[in-house]
């Protein structure tokens, strides 16, 4: 083979100072790149793949003008038309379709790895949106550009644009980016892909090219469905066979207050929060004066969102299925209340709890939509973001929209879920902002304000209602901010990073004093075991409390807490709360 490369640079040397070279290897396509790049620029949404097209367009840009104007003042115009007129239409075929798998090998593996959000119609207009995206600078461009030699070029320079932007966001996970990537890694692998692909159709291999790219597609395909498929094999038991609800059964409730669950994202009680410098014990004080009772060592056997507030509204540690099934209103305990006669509401800042399902609840807010416009956005953008979708319900909209609903004088019981997003964790890049806890502490006074505008609200007006505060799990803000994963051994945990990840808040105004034999409380999931037990006035409910073991032991490199004792790291055997 290097026999052949050699052969294939004596004769590019000899040629590389004639207009015929220049222009078909040099000019048109540094031309085209650079329009590529100018034109996405304008075009990809905010992220780290319109950084990428404008930093590289200031460098493209200029070289490309310099080149025209030295050639045209050193060949002259009319020679470089004749030139072009002269030059031979470059033969396409249809095997070329094949360089179409390439930056659609990234889209696939996208589309498993969010199979639970996208119906089937989703996934594929995702997939054919990127399709017909990819052939304009693989397909469309080098057609027009048969007649100037320079067609072939272009179309591999096409491979590794479309690529590269497809595969930004893996990119984004791999070297924990944030709204800004680095050049040093994004040029070299845009270079990559075109040198090789344009190398191996100049050596005469080209059927090899449209080979190796196939089984690229293909086995990156067949990977993503194994993985996916390994990871819902675990089995998943049916509901009917939950413990609350068999012991639930055909009893009748003593009583039937309205409950209003009312959850702030990354909210944590004081240990955790003095562990960051922020002291919050003036908000825990107003909640005490309140009347409510505070459970300051409660942590979550989920570390996300979902998993902790689904296993929650399943009193389970299982999801039943999808796992967005218990948030979206189809949980056990809202299932088990309607059965009692409530009625059932959930009021969020964003579809998030819906996606790839339909909301179960009497009353939902937002409305619920497609998740391919999401995931076509985050691509586009480089990196799949947390709060993507964030901006489509203001935070007007939304402290409205509750407002609308806490506020409301109902003489039927009722069940309220809110989810506000403050105070909120930390951006999940893999890499802390270096002003991340402030912005946490920022964020923690106005989710106080909201906090203390909710209750307030509900005491005026239903002073006999279950009424829960809680946060549903710590807010990333020590070593790399996200789940530590496979980035921390084990033995560099600490009681801090369990309980950034996995600390929650919980407190509780009980209508009556009689509440004390019923709260037995370790973890957040055995929250609705408790309210079910002083509704039936019946302790032996708790029995159907969830197990403490955390389930998401990812989050905490393998660690584990078992019955509030912390299993492996720094402290392990030690309790994961130490304040009184």
């Amino acid at each position: 083979m290097f026999v052949r490369i050699g052969e294939l640079v004596k004769p590019i040397c000899r040629q590389v100072l004639t207009v015929t070279f220049l222009l078909s290897h040099v000019l048109i396509p540094l031309g085209v790149m650079s329009f590529y790049f100018v034109s996405s620029s304008m075009l990809l949404p905010a992220g780290v793949n319109k950084v990428f097209v404008t930093r590289s367009a200031k460098y493209s840009v200029p070289i490309a003008i310099l080149l025209c104007i030295a050639l045209f003042a050193v060949f002259g115009s009319r020679r470089i038309r004749q030139q072009l007129s002269r030059t031979s239409r470059e033969e396409l075929s249809a095997g070329d379709l094949i360089l179409l798998l390439l930056p659609l090998a990234p889209v696939v593996q996208y589309i498993l790895n969010n199979n639970d959000i996208l119906s089937r119609l989703d996934s594929i207009l995702v997939f054919c949106f990127f399709a017909l995206l990819a052939s304009l600078p693989i397909i469309v461009v080098p057609m027009l550009l048969r007649s100037t030699g320079s067609a072939r070029l272009v179309m591999y320079l096409g491979v590794a644009l479309a690529f590269s932007i497809t595969n930004m966001a893996s990119l984004s996970k791999q070297f924990a980016w944030h709204e800004w990537g680095s050049l040093k890694i994004q040029l070299p692998v845009f270079a990559g892909v075109w040198l090789a692909s344009w190398l191996l159709f100049r050596l005469g291999l080209r059927r090899l090219l449209y080979l190796m790219i196939a089984v690229c597609f293909l086995a990156n395909s067949i990977l993503q469905l194994h993985v996916r498929n390994g990871t819902l094999s675990s089995s998943d038991p049916d509901q009917t066979h939950n413990r609350l609800v068999v012991l639930v059964d055909s009893k009748e409730p003593v009583v039937t207050p309205s409950i209003y669950l009312l959850v702030y994202d990354s909210y944590v009680a004081s240990e955790t929060m003095s562990a960051y410098g922020i002291d919050n014990r003036v908000q825990e004080q107003y909640l005490k004066e309140l009347g409510f009772k505070l459970y300051p060592h409660t942590y979550s056997v989920g570390a996300l969102s979902i998993a902790t507030m689904s296993r929650v509204l399943n009193c389970s540690a299982s999801f039943y299925g999808n796992p967005r099934r218990g948030v979206s209103g189809d949980g056990i305990v809202q299932n088990l209340l309607e059965e009692l006669g409530y009625k059932s509401y959930g009021v969020f800042p964003t579809d998030y709890f819906f996606r790839g399902v339909v909301p179960s609840y009497d009353y939902s807010f937002p409305g619920y939509g497609s998740s391919a416009s999401l995931l076509v956005e985050a691509i586009l953008e480089g990196e799949f973001r947390f709060d993507i979708d964030f901006d489509e319900v203001s935070e007007e909209e939304f402290v409205q929209e509750k407002e609308g609903v806490l506020s409301q004088v109902s003489e039927e019981s009722r069940f309220i879920y809110t989810h506000s997003r403050s105070p909120g964790h930390s951006q999940g890049s893999g890499v802390c902002l270096p002003n991340q806890v402030e912005l946490y502490g920022e964020a923690l006074v106005r989710a106080n304000l909201e906090m203390r505008h909710d209750i307030e609200m509900i005491i005026e007006n239903d002073p006999k209602g279950i009424v829960i505060v809680a946060g549903d799990h710590g807010p990333y803000l020590t070593k790399n901010c996200m789940g530590t994963d496979d980035a921390y051994d084990i033995s560099e945990i600490s009681r801090l990073d369990i309980q950034d990840r996995l600390a929650t808040f919980l407190a509780i105004r009980w209508p009556s004093e009689d509440f004390e034999e019923y709260d037995d409380i370790t973890v957040l999931q055995d929250l609705f075991p408790a309210v079910f037990a002083y509704i039936f006035a019946d302790p032996g409910l708790l029995e159907s409390r969830v197990g403490s073991t955390i389930q998401d032991t990812r989050a905490i490199s393998g660690a584990n807490v078992v019955d509030g004792v912390i299993m492996g790291g720094i402290h392990n055997g030690q309790p994961l709360f130490t304040s009184r």
